[in-house]
Formats: structure tokens, C-alpha cells, sequence
């Protein structure tokens, strides 16, 4: 049995790999983590704040955050509502333009990984899905 911690490898792995996608995406001027945000308020325009948190993980206060940052650059727009719960999220041309620009670098780091894992991609990808259902497991046991 091997001493070596298991979170910390998992940490050390995601930091690499987070570079790595981060080094690709550079000429988009996103990092893969604003990436990933763009691409799921393109695929669902109609979520509200509260159910975009819930689609990439986040807590609501966090994806604020990270929405002032894209707003700043002139990524997305959040229209006023009455209702601050019903409050949505808009990608501006500039937004689209720029996940135009960023989807095919994604491809390209999405590739280099691929390449690099091989044949044991199928596996990591199963033992990351099972890590993911332990925390999700521990969540609805909590008190």
C-alpha cells in the first residue's frame, strides 16, 4: 500500500492540467475556468444564476464572482429583474466571438491530453466520475 496522499495528487494533476488548458486557451484570452463558463451559458440561455451555479458547480456567490470578471471584459451582460433569483446570464457578440475563437484551442489542449493518456483515459475518466459520487454521496448523508 502506497503512502503517497491521494488528494494531493489529485491536486498536483489538476493544477497540470489546468495549465495546461490555460497555455492552449492563452490567444483566447480565457482561462480554461471561464471557458468552461461561457460554453455552459451558450448551451443553456435560459438558466438562471441559480441553476448556471448548479450546472458547473459553483456556490452562488463564487459564479458572481466569476460574472463580474466576464462583464468587465465585455463577455456577457446580466439583465435587470424584478426577481434577483430569475436573473439571467447573456452572452454579448463580444462573448460569442470570443468562444469562436477559444473552442478550437480547447479541441487542440482536449487532444493533447487524450494523447498523453492514452489508452487509460476510459479509466481515469471512470475513477474521477466514482471520486465525484463519494463527495456527492457524503452531501445527501450530511446532517
Amino acid at each position: 500500500m502506497s503512502d503517497k496522499c491521494i488528494c494531493t495528487s489529485l491536486r498536483q494533476a489538476a493544477q497540470a492540467s489546468t495549465a495546461l488548458y490555460n497555455r492552449v486557451l492563452a490567444p483566447s484570452g480565457l482561462k480554461v475556468t471561464m471557458f468552461r463558463l461561457l460554453r455552459q451559458i451558450e448551451a443553456n440561455p435560459d438558466a438562471t444564476i441559480s441553476e448556471l451555479a448548479e450546472l458547473v458547480g459553483l456556490d452562488r456567490s463564487t459564479l458572481g464572482r466569476n460574472l463580474k470578471v466576464l462583464k468587465r471584459q465585455g463577455l456577457l451582460v446580466l439583465p435587470t429583474c424584478a426577481d434577483a433569483r430569475a436573473r439571467s446570464v447573456v452572452l454579448t457578440p463580444a462573448g460569442c466571438a470570443t468562444l469562436v475563437k477559444a473552442v478550437p484551442l480547447w479541441t487542440q489542449a482536449q487532444s493533447e491530453m487524450k494523447a498523453s493518456l492514452g489508452m487509460e483515459l476510459d479509466n481515469l475518466l471512470g475513477t474521477l466520475e466514482r471520486i465525484f459520487e463519494l463527495d456527492t454521496k457524503s452531501k445527501d448523508t450530511s446532517p
